[in-house]
């Protein structure tokens, strides 16, 4: 039985192409999301087989939720189901991971057997695709002319794996200006994402792959959800301030509203009344006492209050019950 999860943000297609698959009997749909950050949850605690994902979805897109998932759960095999041929998308889901990339028209046998052929560990494409890739390949005699040579990397494996043993904040500082002094933050992020693949839960791992995946071209989106994860699984793994603040550091540099939210999130050691101090003041200084994290902070402290407010008046509330208890019971015993 293949194990199938579909993730689209149209709720119609979602629940056609379960009606639609639900009909082969060695297939079973598990699950379903309506993005890319639900895909990622739903691979995580279903494990499906297969993905069937969109690719242009409110929030995190299919591409990044496609590289996400290729890097932490390799086993999980991806099919774009997308409505355009574009050979851009294409070429961007294959570098992410995807196995096969189909069209929204595509004939339900076709898809059908694109699924089985994936999930066997072939790669499948659909109709007239194959084309659109060669067609952006190089001459091979010009790509190599015009290919500059790399250097040879100056990083050894054994010392970064001995980095990433422990989660340093100094030495993974440290190294981070290293591998851009030297230019070899590719070959760190290669060796970092082996890793990954075997502990998907490993910090100093997420946060490297994060701050080197945020410095190429297009990759921002996908760095980010990986500080963000890392910042989450620190906080359960109980990673002290100065090491969350690494990850919030660097998801400021991305994208800073949201970087800001993750302090505020549960579990998190500032969303406590020692940590208001530090949250008024990241937020005027990040972004003005006009901005909307300063107004949320806000907003949250008089929710916060309302909520020991109503808690105090709930034990009163007891109390006072107890104490009138009390004065029936000494006015019966007066009265006989």
């Amino acid at each position: 039985m293949i194990r199938i999860l579909l993730v689209d943000d149209q709720a119609i297609i979602r629940e056609a192409l379960k009606v639609l698959l639900e009909q082969q009997q060695d297939f079973e749909i598990v699950g379903t999301a309506n993005d890319g950050q639900g895909a990622i949850a739903q691979v995580e605690a279903l494990k499906p087989d297969v993905l069937l994902i969109d690719i242009l979805m409110p929030g995190m897109d299919g591409i990044t939720a496609t590289q996400i998932i290729y890097d932490r759960f390799p086993d999980v095999k991806v099919i774009v189901l997308s409505g355009h041929d574009d050979e851009r998308y294409l070429s961007q889901a294959l570098r992410s991971g995807a196995k096969g990339y189909l069209l929204k028209n595509t004939a339900a046998e076709d898809l059908a057997n694109t699924i089985r052929s994936v999930y066997r560990g072939h790669t499948q494409l659909g109709p007239g695709l194959v084309e659109k890739i060669i067609a952006r390949v190089p001459d091979s005699a010009s790509s190599a002319a015009t290919t500059p040579s790399t250097p040879q990397s100056a990083i050894a494996e054994s010392d970064l794996l001995l980095l990433l043993d422990s989660f340093d904040v100094e030495a993974l500082t440290e190294f981070v200006n290293y591998a851009a002094q030297q230019n070899i933050e590719n070959d760190a992020l290669g060796y970092v994402g082996r890793l990954l693949k075997e502990n998907p839960t490993n910090l100093s791992a997420l946060y490297l792959t994060g701050t080197f995946l945020g410095g190429i071209q297009g990759r921002q989106k996908t760095a980010l959800q990986y500080l963000k994860f890392g910042f989450k699984e620190g906080i359960r793994q109980k990673l002290g301030r100065e090491g969350l603040l690494l990850f919030y550091r660097q998801g400021l540099q991305l994208e800073p509203e949201t970087a800001f939210s993750w302090l505020t999130q549960p579990g998190s050691p500032w969303n406590s009344e020692d940590g208001w101090v530090f949250l008024f003041s990241e937020a005027t200084e990040r972004f003005g006492k006009n901005s909307a994290p300063y107004r949320s902070l806000l907003v949250l402290r008089r929710i916060r209050a309302l909520y020991t407010m109503a808690r105090v008046c709930t034990s009163l509330n007891s109390k006072l019950l107890t104490l009138q208890q009390g004065f029936e019971r000494l006015d019966r015993a007066v009265q006989r």
